[in-house]
């Protein structure tokens, strides 16, 4: 038979494991949205919260939805970024924080990332 002390430290470390789930919970949701709408800080701040768009793109055949591309582009538009291989990396690891991009598919998704930018370069430039 368990004592009752003994009892009462494994219901707190229980209630400590819980809260400390839970509090890992909160923080992961937070994490995901600030991923997927921004957080305060980024934009202008006048409005607050952003939202990040999400567009179809062509990754090796497969229609993909890709989130910031599009905030992304305008980003390297204004940086005077051209589409060439070393921005095809660099879009790669900058997306990367939105999208899920498995190991091995990064030269799919430079070279979708690419033809998408120059599209996008190309009608702006003029």
């Amino acid at each position: 038979m368990i004592a009752i002390d003994q009892f009462r430290e494994l219901i707190n470390t229980r209630r400590k494991s819980y809260i400390s789930t839970y509090i890992d919970a909160l923080q992961m949701i937070a994490m995901l949205k600030d991923k997927i709408f921004g957080n305060k800080s980024s934009g202008c701040g006048c409005c607050g919260t952003r939202i990040v768009g999400l567009r179809q793109v062509n990754v090796g055949g497969r229609s993909t939805g890709i989130m910031g591309l599009d905030e992304t582009f305008q980003e390297y538009f204004k940086k005077g970024k051209t589409p060439e291989d070393s921005t095809g990396d660099e879009l790669v690891e900058d997306l990367k924080e939105l999208n899920f991009i498995a190991d091995g598919a990064e030269e799919i998704y430079k070279k979708a990332f690419l033809i998408e930018y120059q599209r996008y370069y190309e009608v702006r430039k003029k």
